[in-house]
């Protein structure tokens, strides 16, 4: 009879072998096992130092191309915008440096910087709606029609009457023109320095946004709707408008995404999504000189580019 000694021996035995097998085992496969992870370890090494080596190329060249855009850009703007007067505007997203950059291009091009108009939060909010509404009201000048829509809209329809007029149009009077822009910055709903001591009408504009944001909620789509009436306002009230923004501006979120998607819009407003690139501001500058010739273009390396930059300025 097989009694408990036996099946405790029988089991002791049992896990002996294992371990033994295991043992074995290991010794055997360790070497391959461990020259095969080295073997990986070192390819995805090697394949890190090439990808480094990619970006800092990438890197230098599109240092070298900024340079040379930044380089010939004013020959070939050089008398592409005489007699123009050209108005900014800028959003709490636009990068300073787009502003910057952009001018010493404009000045080259021939043409005057009219104005900066700076767009704050509250013109877009909806709970300064009535505030908004009554302004529009208060300050409306004579002669301009005011549309049947949102206040927002109709406050952009003012604002644009204010400040462009076209090269052979008429402007509002200057005295209203002052009151429209006194009576917004007043309410803190823009921020306007004037070029010169008094203001004087711009015949193009060149609106300058931010990069696309991760994440749009009410408020930012309310205020991109805002910057997007305003462009059409503008481009209405002028010779033509431009909207320019950084690399990624045209992504799903951003405000050149919105304009590219409009059918109307994308029709009679220009783009450009690299402008903090020398290449983009080259393009931003080319594609206002279109625009006061009647055309329209969609420029850069983003989505609903239709070229990368605007052709030669016709002699």
């Amino acid at each position: 009879m097989i009694d408990f000694r036996y099946h405790l021996v029988s089991l002791v035995a049992v896990f002996l072998a294992l371990a033994v097998g295991i043992v074995l085992g290991t010794a055997a496969l360790n070497g391959p096992i461990q020259t095969a992870l080295t073997d990986d370890l070192d390819r995805v090494t090697s394949q890190k130092q090439g990808l480094e080596g990619d970006v800092e190329q990438l890197r230098a060249q599109v240092g070298a191309s900024d340079r040379f855009a930044l380089g010939v850009g004013p020959r070939l703007v050089r008398g592409s915008l005489t007699d123009h007067r050209v108005l900014l505007v800028t959003t709490p997203e636009t990068p300073p440096a787009l502003v910057e950059r952009l001018q010493p291009l404009l000045r080259a091009a021939g043409a005057q910087v009219g104005g900066t108009l700076r767009l704050l939060p509250a013109l877009a909010d909806p709970a300064q709606g009535q505030l908004v509404e009554d302004l529009v009201a208060q300050v409306v000048p004579a002669g301009v029609e005011l549309p049947d829509a949102s206040p927002v809209e109709r406050a952009t329809t003012e604002l644009a009457a204010a400040l462009v007029r076209p090269s052979k149009g008429a402007w509002i009077e200057r005295a209203e023109a002052q009151a429209v822009v006194s009576g917004f910055a007043e309410a803190d709903l823009v921020e306007f320095t004037a070029a010169g001591p008094t203001l004087e009408p711009s015949t193009l504009a060149i609106v300058l946004g931010g990069p696309a944001p991760a994440q749009l909620p009410a408020p930012g789509q309310a205020a991109q709707a805002a910057v997007l009436s305003l462009v059409a306002a503008l481009d209405t009230r002028s010779d033509g408008t431009v909207v320019a923004g950084p690399a990624g501006s045209a992504g799903e979120k951003g405000l050149l995404h919105l304009l590219r998607t409009d059918s109307t819009v994308v029709r009679q407003v220009s783009s450009v999504d690299n402008a903090d690139r020398g290449t983009g501001q080259v393009s931003a500058v080319l594609a206002l000189a279109e625009q006061s010739a009647g055309r329209t273009g969609q420029y850069g390396a983003g989505a609903g580019a239709s070229a990368p930059l605007p052709g030669p300025v016709p002699s």
